[in-house]
């Protein structure tokens, strides 16, 4: 009986043992790994370990959401991409990159104006009463293309409307072909519905 609860002691204690290691393990800090700003060092391949550092020479580039149709051509697909410059010829070329337009489409022209009707205020931003808070924000685009697809293809259009107003802060968007108005006030609509 004697050895019996000697037996049942080290057990417990080997256990409680076992527990402290990795309790212990648990909480001992590692290192943080991907910080912004950080100089790594990288294994060149003689050996010599060296320090890599950003380009500062690299140019800052935009970040753009393009929308396409799915191959089944039911519902909209958003793609990011990243751009030098943000403007309406630099997104007419990316939808014609990306297949959404025809090679040879033209940007004849786009234009937006007025403030948005709705005060409302975007996430992280207060709304304090009596106090206006300026917006690059604009009521109506309209776009004006030399060619498109199929001007009755909403889904097609829905695409192009969501890139111009995405990234050009558009509330609603006019589609225009060679001047003629193909979709009017056409306004933002989520991707994969």
């Amino acid at each position: 009986m004697k050895k019996a609860n000697v037996q049942w002691i080290r057990t417990i204690l080997c256990m409680t043992g076992i527990m402290m290691i990795f309790s212990l393990t648990a909480c001992t800090p590692t290192p943080e790994k991907g910080r912004t700003g950080e100089v790594k060092q990288t294994q060149a391949a003689n050996g010599v370990a060296t320090n890599k550092n950003p380009d500062p020479t690299a140019p800052d580039l935009e970040v753009v959401s393009i929308y396409n149709v799915s191959e089944d051509g039911t519902k909209l697909e958003g793609t990011m991409d990243a751009v030098e410059e943000l403007n309406p010829q630099v997104l007419t070329d990316l939808l014609i990159q990306y297949g959404v337009l025809e090679e040879g489409t033209k940007l004849i022209s786009f234009a937006a104006e007025g403030d948005p009707s709705s005060k409302e205020v975007g996430p992280g931003v207060l709304n304090i009463p009596g106090v206006e808070i300026e917006s690059d924000t604009r009521e109506y685009g309209t776009l004006n293309l030399s060619k498109f697809p199929d001007a009755k293809n909403e889904i097609l259009l829905q695409a192009v409307a969501n890139t111009f107003l995405e990234n050009l802060n558009v509330v609603y968007l006019t589609i225009q072909v060679d001047g003629e108005t193909v979709a009017e006030n056409l306004s933002m609509v989520d991707a994969g519905k």
